[in-house]
C-alpha cells in the first residue's frame, strides 16, 4: 500500500481522531515539562514504538518481551509517579474551574500574610517556598518531611517554631497547589556576593529561586523583616500590602515556556540590601539551615 492509498483511505473521523490524540499528548507533555516523569514517559513511548516495529517485522522475541513489559509498566508508573499524576489532575481541574482556583489562591494568600505577620512580630525565622510549574524538590539537597496538610496559619506557625520536638523548623516549608506539602526542606545555597546581613536562610532562598520558578518568602529572625525572592532577585523588606501584591503578581504571571534551570538566566543581576546591583555567579548545592 502506497502513501497515496493511505491518504485516500482517510476519513474525517480519522483526522479528528488524530487531532484529538495530538492535543491530548501535547497537553500531557506540557504539564509534565520540567518534572522527573517526562523522561520516563518519553522512554515508554519509544519502547511502544519499538514494540510496534518489532511486530510489523515479525521479530517475535523482542515483540513479546516488549508487549508484556508495556502491560505492566502502566501500573508501575502509577505507583512511582502518583504525586505527579495527582498534581496533573489538580491542574486540569483548576484550568476547567478557574473560579475555584482563584478562591483557593485568595485563601492561601490571606493565610500566608497572616502567618508572616505573626512570625515577623515574634522574630521567628522562616522560609516559605511557593512551587510553580517546575519541581522544587529536584533542586533541593534534602526533601524534608512529608506533611500534606491544608494551608492554615496555625500549622505554618507550628512548623516554624523552634523546639525540641520540631526537628524540621530549620528548613523551608514547601507549599504546593496551595497546600503544605513538606517541611524541613534544605535548599541549594547561592554563592553570590551578598550583603553580610544576609545569612544562610536568605542565601538558600536565593539559591532555590535561581534553579526553578518558585516564589520564596524569607523571614529574618534577627531583624523581623519579610523579603520576597523570585528568579534570584531578593526584594527590599515588604509590609503586608507589598507581600500581597508580590504574591498575586506571581500567581497571575504568564505560564513559563522554559525548562528547569532557566530561572538562572533571569537573575543576571542581584539586588543587595541597599538596592544596588551585584553581579550574578553560579549556585551550589548545600543546606539552607541557619539564621537569616
Amino acid at each position: 500500500m502506497t502513501l497515496a492509498d493511505l491518504l485516500s483511505a482517510l476519513t474525517w473521523r480519522d483526522v479528528v481522531d488524530f487531532a484529538l490524540l495530538f492535543v491530548l499528548a501535547y497537553a500531557v507533555l506540557r504539564q509534565l515539562k520540567g518534572t522527573r516523569a517526562l523522561p520516563v514517559l518519553i522512554l515508554v513511548a519509544l519502547l511502544a514504538a519499538a514494540g510496534f516495529v518489532a511486530r510489523e517485522l515479525e521479530i517475535v522475541g523482542v515483540g513479546v518481551l516488549l508487549k508484556y513489559f508495556l502491560e505492566y509498566i502502566i501500573i508501575i508508573l502509577i505507583v512511582v509517579f502518583h504525586q505527579e499524576l495527582r498534581r496533573l489532575l489538580v491542574r486540569v481541574g483548576q484550568r476547567l474551574m478557574p473560579q475555584s482556583r482563584r478562591a483557593a489562591a485568595e485563601t492561601a494568600v490571606e493565610t500566608l500574610i497572616s502567618s508572616c505577620e505573626r512570625l515577623a512580630k515574634a522574630r521567628v525565622g522562616a522560609l516559605f517556598i511557593l512551587e510553580g510549574e517546575l519541581d522544587v524538590l529536584e533542586v533541593c539537597t534534602d526533601v524534608g518531611k512529608r506533611i500534606d496538610a491544608p494551608l492554615v496559619t496555625e500549622t505554618l506557625v507550628a512548623l516554624t517554631l523552634p523546639h525540641s520536638l520540631n526537628t524540621a523548623h530549620d528548613g523551608a516549608i514547601l507549599i504546593r497547589e496551595f497546600r503544605i506539602d513538606r517541611a524541613g526542606v534544605v535548599c541549594p545555597l547561592s554563592t553570590r556576593d551578598l550583603d553580610p546581613r544576609f545569612g544562610t536562610r536568605h542565601r538558600g532562598a536565593i539559591g532555590v529561586s535561581e534553579e526553578c520558578d518558585a516564589l520564596v518568602i524569607a523571614l529574618s529572625e534577627e531583624r523581623g523583616d519579610i523579603r520576597v525572592v523570585e528568579g534570584g532577585v531578593i526584594s527590599e523588606p515588604v509590609d503586608s500590602a507589598g507581600l500581597e501584591r508580590q504574591i498575586y503578581a506571581w500567581i497571575d504571571r504568564p505560564a513559563p515556556t522554559v525548562a528547569a534551570g532557566a530561572a538562572t538566566s533571569r537573575a543576571d543581576m542581584q539586588l543587595d540590601a541597599d538596592g544596588s546591583e551585584l553581579p550574578a555567579s553560579a549556585s551550589t548545592s548545600a543546606g539552607s539551615r541557619g539564621n537569616g
